[in-house]
């Protein structure tokens, strides 16, 4: 009787051992909340600078038309100015970027990230888990880039009564290029539109926040529009980058993982009690 018991038990810490292992393999999350996630944010940063080294003509040929259409915007940029300018009263605009703003402060976007984390723990849901914390990889990102930019590039925001085509250099204390709410908003729509292919609404409803905050921020005179349009782009690019980086790691983890994986599964009879590891 003794024995048998002992037997049981054993029994069951081989299932239990055999399922927990079953499981965690399962789990097997990237990125992770976890002291790595924190050091990727560097390695998530140089990769994205370098992204261009890996363009292709289809890549080149895009950023061109981008940086045209940029350089014509800002040749236009006064009279278009002039045109949103017109289109609210001021009321209305400051009513209008109030809630527009939220997608590039992080107080629509944050949130949204944070229970999209608790969401997928809570439901053992690895790609909800994983587009959270590459969201906000790319929102901390984003804002280092727009800030460092802004830094340097000193152009004066349009409602201080300056001229568009005015630029006083790096440090200057002038922050209107790129549009910085812009910036993020896209970096993070790019992320989950990313992570989200096969669910197109994911990427309608992600971009079309991140082109309200937008157009917020023409309707608020805070914006020369070439600031905007370049702040679409950058945060597009940073979004991009960040999303192939998390990817990447993933596939290497996988590729690691899958190498060295290791199976266990129960054997267990009348009179014997085993276990099969199978890799």
């Amino acid at each position: 009787m003794v024995f048998s018991r002992q037997f049981f038990r054993i029994q069951l810490l081989f299932v239990f051992f055999a399922l927990v292992m079953q499981l965690s393999a399962q789990n097997n999350c990237i990125p992770q909340a976890d002291g790595k996630y924190l050091k990727s944010y560097f390695n998530a940063g140089v990769y994205t600078l370098t992204q261009p080294v890996q363009y292709n003509t289809t890549d080149w040929l895009v950023a061109a038309a981008v940086a045209g259409s940029a350089v014509l915007l800002y040749t236009q940029d006064q009279q278009v100015f002039d045109f949103f300018d017109r289109q609210l009263p001021e009321g209305a605009a400051k009513s209008y970027t109030q809630f527009s703003d939220l997608g590039g402060n992080g107080l629509l976007s944050l949130p949204i990230l944070g229970g999209m984390y608790w969401a997928g723990a809570s439901r053992s849901d690895c790609r909800m888990k994983e587009a959270s914390l590459a969201g906000l990889q790319a929102f901390v990102l984003s804002a280092g880039a727009a800030w460092l930019v802004k830094s340097l590039a000193g152009r004066p925001r349009p409602n201080a009564t300056y001229e568009s085509d005015d630029w006083y250099g790096p440090f200057s204390g002038h922050d209107a290029f790129p549009s910085g709410h812009t910036v993020r908003a896209f970096a993070v729509a790019t992320v989950l539109a990313g992570y989200y292919k096969d669910k197109m609404w994911v990427g309608i409803t992600a971009y079309g926040l991140a082109a309200f905050t937008a157009s917020g921020r023409l309707f608020s005179d805070e914006h020369w529009p070439s600031d905007v349009f370049v702040g679409m782009a950058l945060g597009y690019v940073i979004g991009r980058g960040v999303l192939k980086f998390n990817q990447k790691q993933k596939q290497t983890a996988q590729s690691s993982a899958s190498a060295t994986s290791l199976t266990f599964s129960p054997l267990i009879g009348p009179q014997h009690l085993g276990l099969i590891i199978q890799f």
